[in-house]
């Protein structure tokens, strides 16, 4: 096999806009809030007093009394919760329906 020699083309460097790191310091100072609650849920899911009646609740299809108990433990941020017979996943967001700077999502397995 014959191999062709291209003349080289100088590599330009791209050019990016100047670094500036307001959005990502105000999408940490809204994260921070949802990481609070983020450790409150996970400190109260450890707990078998709430954990039983939580996966109850999900086995018997009654999201919104999931959704009610989730609630009572993470008051600063909104949560979307998911489960299915392995599993539960909790996605947090910032309690400002508008912000979309970020959102944390936890996935935990509660059966095989």
């Amino acid at each position: 096999m014959t191999q062709r020699n291209f003349p080289r083309r100088p590599m330009l460097a791209r050019e990016l806009p100047p670094v500036d790191p307001a959005m990502l310091e105000r999408s940490a100072r809204t994260f921070q809030p949802m990481v609070q609650d983020a450790s409150k849920l996970i400190s109260r899911l450890s707990e078998r007093s709430f954990a039983t009646p939580l996966m109850a609740a999900a086995q018997a299809g009654h999201q919104q009394e999931v959704d009610r108990m989730i609630r009572t433990v993470a008051t600063n941020s909104r949560i979307q919760t998911k489960y299915t017979p392995s599993g539960i996943v909790l996605t947090i967001e910032p309690s400002d329906a508008a912000s979309t700077c970020c959102n944390l999502t936890m996935t935990l397995k509660w059966g095989l």
